[in-house]
């Protein structure tokens, strides 16, 4: 509902559902297949034409074309067997076996996830930086105009809006700069073939593993199938960004409230029964995302409880709370900006 356009851009990102659409994931996922052929190739695990025939297959398959992937999922539960089975069709017993040998599904789903967020998480750093540059604005503009602050949202002590812009700016810095630790998480290959030993191809597998870790520019890590560490943690920065930025959106509405009168804002929204009224819609929206984003951090962290070596349903969870975290979280930035940059007066 909040993504058929009926709402409009409130809680959706354009930008960021991009990067988790059936096209860009299966691009994703024919680089890895690619990779893992080449490192087949590379260790002596299959040979030159064998090679080129498996890769040309690779590079031939469209992946706008995923009613093949979608039928496969219903009947897989994930479209990797599907994909195989496609880029494996038509190929003598060489070629087919320089596809996919030795990987499972997981390999890679995660490591295609894991392009995803890295992707997600620049366009996400761009939002970070842009509401930075944003409040160092303001205080150039306002900071040192007087203003009350407000502990336990009564009157507490005379201050200046320098006050309220620095608390809100620190944590952005914080979290900007908490990426790079982030960044080193979700940045892993996934790597560990049907149960995790990694064991195949005998005697190449550690080779094979940094080969595909080293084309995909993605980090050499030990197997992480039932270790869901990244992707918690990746939804536990989104929980803290969106966090900040909805303490912000709820200052700005408290600010803006007739009475108070500390923000004027341009470009608010109207009521259809209440003429007179200025709602502070994006303010709100930044409210509503935050709360969004950290119920859905709850359901995330059920992801860590996988059973024995792999689980379906502990695994799916996160395909069904992580992209949406980041397309909200995309959303909230935008907002962010907007509302920063549509202040026209604050303070007393």
């Amino acid at each position: 509902m909040t993504t058929s356009g009926l709402f409009g851009d409130l809680f959706r990102d354009d930008a960021i559902a991009a990067e988790f659409s059936a096209p860009a994931f299966t691009r994703r996922m024919l680089a890895f297949e690619a990779a893992w052929t080449r490192a087949l190739l590379s260790t002596g695990s299959v040979t030159q034409d064998d090679a080129t025939a498996a890769l040309q297959s690779i590079e031939a398959f469209d992946p706008s074309q995923t009613v093949t992937l979608a039928e496969g999922s219903n009947r897989d539960g994930l479209p990797v067997p599907a994909l195989v089975k496609a880029l494996r069709q038509g190929l003598a017993d060489g070629p087919a076996h320089a596809i996919h040998s030795g990987a499972t599904s997981q390999d890679v789903i995660d490591s295609a996830m894991a392009l995803t967020l890295l992707a997600v998480t620049a366009k996400l750093a761009t939002g970070l930086r842009s509401a930075i540059s944003a409040l160092d604005d303001l205080r150039d503009r306002f900071g040192d105009a007087p203003m009350q602050a407000r502990t336990r949202m009564q009157v507490a002590l005379p201050a200046t809006v320098s006050l309220r812009l620095t608390a809100w700016q620190r944590p952005l810095a914080d979290h900007l700069a908490r990426l790079d630790t982030v960044s080193i998480e979700i940045s892993k290959a996934q790597i560990g073939g049907p149960i995790g030993l990694r064991d195949r191809p005998e005697g190449q597998s550690d080779a094979v593993a940094a080969e595909v870790a080293r084309l995909l520019g993605l980090t050499p890590a030990p197997v992480w199938h039932t270790d869901r560490s990244g992707p918690v943690a990746m939804g536990h920065w989104l929980t803290l960004v969106t966090g900040t930025a909805g303490k912000i959106g709820q200052d700005m509405a408290l600010m803006a409230q007739q009475g108070v009168d500390e923000l004027r804002l341009s470009g608010t929204g109207g009521s259809s029964a209440m003429p007179h009224k200025q709602n502070p819609i994006l303010a709100e929206s930044l409210v509503a995302l935050a709360r969004f984003i950290a119920t859905q951090q709850a359901a995330l962290a059920q992801a860590m409880i996988h059973e024995q070596e792999r689980s379906g349903a502990a695994w799916s969870l996160e395909w069904l709370t992580l992209p949406a975290m980041c397309e909200a979280t995309g959303a909230a930035l935008r907002h962010l900006k907007t509302l920063l940059n549509s202040v026209d007066i604050m303070g007393e």
